[in-house]
Parts: structure tokens; sequence; C-alpha cells
């Protein structure tokens, strides 16, 4: 009796354990984060070195972010689309990417500079934020 016991017990115990580690594995943080003007991408270690257009591309085929490009232009993001006086605008906190007198966005207290690239030229580099803002402009 005492066998079954603590067989039963060290069954329970393994399903438990299996179950914890597939719940902690469905906790991976987002790299993105985004509401309807704005779309923040924080650069992991993986992204590295792949163009800003790279990493998207990836994070659409994971149901994370969604957009279009037309003619090299991000013209819609997840169901924004742009309009004749309303653009998607590329931010970075990337300084060697970045130019302030083009442009400048603040997030979280951080000012982030106008990219001096778009997307599928500008290479990614771990921990930088690509910010892409909804704007509107008086044309």
């Amino acid at each position: 009796m005492k066998k079954k016991v603590v067989s039963l017990v060290s069954l329970v115990s393994a399903v438990l354990a299996l179950f914890s580690l597939v719940a902690l594995a469905g906790c991976k943080k987002s790299p993105v984060t985004a509401d309807e003007n704005t779309v923040v991408i924080q650069a992991s270690a993986e992204h590295s070195g792949k163009t800003l257009l790279a990493v998207m591309e990836e994070l659409q085929e994971a149901g994370e972010l969604s957009f279009t490009v037309s003619d090299g232009m991000i013209v819609e993001l997840n169901g924004t689309k742009q309009t004749a006086s309303s653009y998607w605008m590329l931010y970075t906190s990337d300084e060697e990417s970045a130019n302030e007198q083009w442009g400048a966005f603040e997030y979280e207290g951080e000012v982030l500079g106008s990219a001096v690239s778009g997307a599928g030229e500008l290479a990614v580099k771990e921990g930088c934020l690509y910010i892409w803002a909804f704007e509107s402009f008086g044309i």
C-alpha cells in the first residue's frame, strides 16, 4: 500500500512539474508592444544583425504583428493604413542609425531619432528600440 501511495505521489508530482514547464514556456515576453498609433519593437540577441524588415516578417509569421509593404514603404501596421496626410514614421534608439534633426519621438522618457534608412536596410541591434509612429501632417 505504501509503495502505491509513493508511486501515485511521484506521478502527480511529475505531471505538475511538466505542466509548470509548459506554462512557463508560454510566458516568453513578446518583443512587440502596440496600440493603434504606435508599434514598438525591442530587439533581442536573436534579431541582432538582421534588417528590421526581416525581424518584422518573423514577427508577422509568429502572429505578433501585421503589416503591408507597398513600393518599399510600410503602408499599414496592425490594421492602421496610411492616408494622404498620415504616415507610419520610423524612429530608433540606435544613435548610429538615427538623426534627431529629421524628427524625434519620445517614448518612456527617452528621445529617439528618425531612422536614417528604411526597414529593408536598417540593421537591428540587440537592446535597441524600433518604433513605428502613425503621424499626421498638415498637407
